[in-house]
Order: C-alpha cells, then sequence, then structure tokens
C-alpha cells in the first residue's frame, strides 16, 4: 500500500494490483525473465487482465518478519540476492529490497512485489541501504547478540539501523566480516548519493556479490536450546508412552482428515510434520526461536509447513497502518483451522502465563472452525506441581475436571485416551 506506483486491494482469494502510468516495472512484468521467475517459483504468478492491472493468487496464511526465525529471514535475504543477480542481465534491479516484500508459501520464500523491478539508472543498487537494514544487520546482531529477528522486527519496522548495529555490537563489529559496513561517522547520513550510470559501469553484480558474502556470515544454524532439545530430553514421557501418544494423534488426524491444522505449542514439530503427512496444511507456532528455527531448516521447501515464532501469552498485535496493514496472528488464525492441536500446552498458559482456562479454550475455538486435540494433565503430575509450587499456585485448580469444564463451553468430547505410563489424557474434541 506504501507503492507510489500503484495500488493494491485484496478480494476474496485475488490481489489486484492498479499501476500507474509510466511505471517501469510493467515493461519487465511482460518480459521472459519476469516469466522465468514465476516458473522458478521466485516470484507470486500473476497476470495482466487489463493494461494497468494484475491479478494474483492470494496465499491463505503468510507470516511476517516479527514472527521469523534467523533461518526465515536468510531463505528471505537469499531469495532477493538471486532475484537481483537474475535480472541484471536484462539490465533490471529492484528498487526494494525490504523483508516485507518476502512472503513464505509454507517454507518457501516467494517475492511478492511486483512494482519493484526498475531499469537500472544508477552505477550502485539503488536498494542496497535497504538490504543492509533489513537483512545483514538484523542477522549479525542476532548471531552476535541474540536480538532475533521476531524480536528486532517487532521493534524496528525498517530493520536494524547502522548506529543502533554498532551500539549493540560494541567493538567485536571489528572482528567479524560486516565490518566495512562499520566504518565512518557515526553522525554521517546512511544514505548515500548514488552516482548515475555511465558508459554501462555498473557496480551491481560486485555489491551482489559482496551481499552475498555478508549474508554466508548469517547463515543459521541447528541450535540447541532447552526447548529444542526437547524430545530428546522428555523424561516424563516413556518410549512406550511417546510411541501411543504419536499413534493416538495419527489415528484421530486421519478420521477426522482436515485441510488446515494450526499446532499451538508445536516445539519442533513432531506432531506438525505428522498432521503435514496427512497432506494439512500446518501452521506450527512456538515462542522458542531455536525450536522454530530447527523445524524450518529440517522441513528445507515444504510447502505445507508454515512455521513461526510467537508467544501465545503475549501476541504482537497488528502492524503498520492504522495497525491493520499487516494484520495480528489472532486475526490471521480467526476460524482458519479445521482442527487446533494443543499438546503439553494448556498448564504453560494457565500457570506460568495466568491466563484462565476458559480464555484457553475460547482461543481454541475462535481458531477452530470444528476439531481440536487437547492435551490434559492431571494435577498429580510432576510438571503441574512443579510450575503450581514455583507460583504458589493450587494444583487442584488446573485438575483435568476444571479443563474439561472450560473446553465444555466451546467443545464436545468425542473421545479421550489415557496415555500409558503417564497422568496424561488426550481428548479428541468437536465444536458446538
Amino acid at each position: 500500500m506504501r507503492d507510489p506506483d500503484g495500488s493494491i486491494q485484496f478480494i476474496d482469494d485475488k490481489v489486484i494490483r492498479r499501476i500507474n502510468a509510466g511505471v517501469a516495472a510493467k515493461q519487465f512484468l511482460t518480459s521472459k525473465a519476469a516469466s522465468a521467475l514465476v516458473n522458478r517459483g521466485q516470484l507470486v504468478p500473476y497476470v495482466f487482465t487489463a493494461p494497468d492491472t494484475l491479478e494474483s493468487p492470494r496465499l491463505p496464511f503468510i507470516s511476517y518478519p516479527f514472527e521469523w526465525c534467523d533461518a526465515h529471514l536468510h531463505l528471505a535475504g537469499q531469495l532477493t540476492l538471486d532475484i537481483s543477480r537474475h535480472i541484471l542481465s536484462d539490465g533490471y534491479e529492484l528498487k526494494d529490497a525490504s523483508a516485507w516484500n518476502v512472503i513464505f508459501q509454507g517454507n518457501r520464500p516467494v517475492f511478492c512485489d511486483h512494482l519493484s523491478f526498475q531499469p537500472i539508472t544508477t552505477s550502485q543498487w539503488w536498494a542496497f541501504g535497504q538490504f543492509v537494514r533489513q537483512f545483514l544487520l538484523p542477522l549479525v546482531v542476532s548471531k552476535k547478540r541474540g536480538l532475533k529477528p521476531h524480536q528486532s522486527y517487532s521493534t524496528f519496522r525498517d530493520g536494524i539501523q547502522l548506529d543502533t548495529a554498532r551500539e549493540l555490537l560494541g567493538l567485536s563489529r571489528y572482528l567479524t566480516r560486516y565490518w566495512p559496513l562499520m566504518l565512518g561517522s557515526k553522525r554521517a547520513p546512511q544514505t548515500a548519493v548514488v552516482a548515475p550510470l555511465r558508459e554501462g559501469k555498473s557496480l551491481h553484480g560486485s555489491l551482489y556479490g559482496f551481499s552475498q558474502f555478508l549474508l554466508n556470515g548469517g547463515k543459521p544454524n541447528r541450535t540447541d536450546s532447552h526447548w529444542a532439545d526437547y524430545t530428546n530430553m522428555r523424561y516424563h514421557y516413556t518410549d512406550v508412552a511417546s510411541t501411543e501418544k504419536r499413534i493416538k494423534v495419527a489415528e484421530w488426524l486421519e478420521n477426522t482428515k482436515p485441510k488446515w491444522v494450526v499446532d499451538l505449542g508445536c516445539n519442533t514439530g513432531e506432531f506438525t510434520k505428522l498432521a503435514a503427512e496427512t497432506g494439512a496444511d500446518v501452521i506450527a507456532i512456538d515462542l522458542d526461536h531455536d525450536s522454530i528455527q530447527k523445524l524450518v531448516l529440517s522441513s528445507n521447501k515444504t510447502t505445507n509447513i508454515h512455521p513461526l515464532v510467537s508467544n501465545l501469552g503475549d501476541m504482537v498485535g497488528g502492524r503498520g497502518w492504522c495497525g491493520d496493514e499487516f494484520p495480528s496472528l489472532m486475526t490471521r488464525l480467526h476460524h482458519h483451522a479445521d482442527m487446533v492441536m494443543m499438546l503439553a500446552l494448556t498448564h504453560h498458559l494457565a500457570i506460568s502465563e495466568g491466563v484462565y482456562l476458559q480464555k484457553i479454550a475460547q482461543m481454541a475455538a475462535r481458531i477452530t472452525r470444528e476439531f481440536a486435540i487437547v492435551e490434559m494433565l492431571d494435577e498429580t503430575d510432576p510438571m503441574v506441581q512443579r510450575l503450581c509450587g514455583q507460583r504458589q499456585r493450587n494444583p487442584s485448580d488446573f485438575s483435568v475436571a476444571a479443563q474439561l469444564e472450560a473446553f465444555g463451553q466451546y467443545f464436545s468430547t468425542v473421545a479421550s485416551y489415557a496415555i500409558p505410563n503417564t497422568l496424561r489424557t488426550l481428548c479428541l474434541l468437536k465444536k458446538i
């Protein structure tokens, strides 16, 4: 909506772009290079429905940079560079190198700003500064200082400014491959004057190569935080209990055949992948960055798993103009799923976050159109006892009976299953 070259409108499952007269991107969009980007899955498909009108399919669910892990941001940055290299030989560049112009079809990044293509008229890449702010600096700050993309983008919509990066990194900024970006006065303007193109002497290729070198320095690793290694450390489950839990959840997923599943508190995606194997699209949400990163890296370019980082106890609201340019997560999730899964989650929200059981059940009912699978812990479960002890809560307030009563306001119980060798019960619920 902020592009002066055109306007955008969402109508049902379509995205309509109206292009202003004389916009350079129109010529590119009729070229073979543009068709190649679409065929390679790097650019959202489009058709001209009128001389100055584009129509594209609207993806049913997308995430935003304030919900991304390092791996998301790195994939988005790599796509931006790959497209830039592809269009260079045709004399075009991207006028925008923004993370907000990349959306994910599952785990695969796709460029969505059709009007960002312009002829090269200057010696340097016009959008280089933006690429630095929105990809390179957030990745190095994440790696060196632990401020993850979902956190930095919650504060800085336009990425991390150079002065902010200098302050966050301190003198260690000169010990990384990013040191050339850190030179110069702190008060120097961050937008340099770009010389006009003369005799076809462009620095774009060199800048793309330099950007790739820096981007490689922010390549994410598979880190093992406490929660990212949870499946190897969950001593409260025996092998038999874990296997039986998987079998029962798989059986219920097969019986209900949901097209869309929301896996709340997905951890590294054990049950996300189980749901995806049944053919469902799965939105996988967890507050632990490293768990989501592990899921992203293990899913390659899967198109039916949609991982994102979000704290369910403190969700980010709508962002951008009037708060609805980038709708909140709950707005996007509203009645989006046929099935919501809440496995070993309710006690964390109720006890650790202090959210009433009735509110948790209400959230599940807002997300799913039909079914829910909820794992309920008995009040004598060691985890419930430990969490209540830490917060001076009464375990009896979180009994299975109390949970069933809360969910019973919105759901009926279709089936229940006591997980062997545990104090935990799986419940298959249906909205009433």
